[in-house]
């Protein structure tokens, strides 16, 4: 992620994250219980996974009471988003889970993961160069054959936007949210189609996606390094 983003996601927008995210994703909190059962029937009992944009420490938190025996690695550049992930860890006595601040680039090459999982991040990212650059870095990090758990907003039309729209007021979000949810949407996301997303997983080293999970436009894939 970029700095701009990682602004995004500081001190009071840090603090409202998780209360605002269930409201933005349909099926969030399915998302990431499918996501870590998806990683139990692939990993054996010890693996190393990385965790992109970590961010409060849902996934990461997930996956560590799915699979006790992992080593999870979260990384993020959000401090004040660290800062929410460790307590949470710790409220849990959870133990191989640590947490670093800054990017997939600032990781070591020589201690490659047995899995990675980037939910929720890179349709943040913008352009095909700095979305090449994003997946690149964590195939590098990758052992071949690893699986990789990717899910974002996915290109969609108005009528998905009206969905998402009254899954939203449907949880008790207010008009004025809402329209600063339906602009944020249009502004502050990135999303490719299928075939945009197939193409990256093919230039960066990845086998073509397969998908495992929908909540409207927000689709999750798997991605196996090559």
């Amino acid at each position: 992620m970029t700095s701009t983003v990682s602004r995004r996601f500081a001190e009071q927008n840090a603090l409202g994250y998780d209360a605002r995210i269930v409201n933005l994703v349909p099926g969030y909190a399915e998302l990431h219980e499918i996501s870590a059962a998806v990683l139990a029937a692939r990993m054996p009992e010890r693996a190393r996974v990385l965790v992109v944009g970590a961010g409060t420490g849902t996934e990461t938190l997930a996956l560590a009471r799915t699979s006790p025996g992992w080593e999870l690695v979260g990384v993020d550049p959000s401090p004040d988003m660290l800062s929410i992930a460790r307590r949470r860890a710790a409220a849990e006595s959870l133990t191989g889970v640590t947490f670093h601040e800054g990017y997939v680039d600032d990781l070591p090459l020589d201690e490659p993961f047995d899995a990675a999982v980037s939910l929720l991040v890179m349709h943040f990212v913008a352009g095909a160069e700095a979305k090449r650059a994003y997946l690149g870095s964590i195939a590098a990090r990758l052992r071949s054959g690893a699986p990789l758990l990717l899910c974002d907003l996915m290109e969609h039309d108005e009528d998905d936007l009206d969905v998402m729209a009254e899954y939203a007021a449907a949880r008790g979000v207010g008009e004025e949210a809402l329209a600063g949810i339906a602009q944020r949407l249009r502004n502050d996301f990135h999303p490719l189609n299928d075939d945009g997303l197939a193409a990256l997983a093919d230039e960066t080293g990845f086998a073509r996606p397969r998908p495992y999970f929908r909540g409207v436009a927000f689709v999750a894939n798997e991605l196996r390094r090559g």
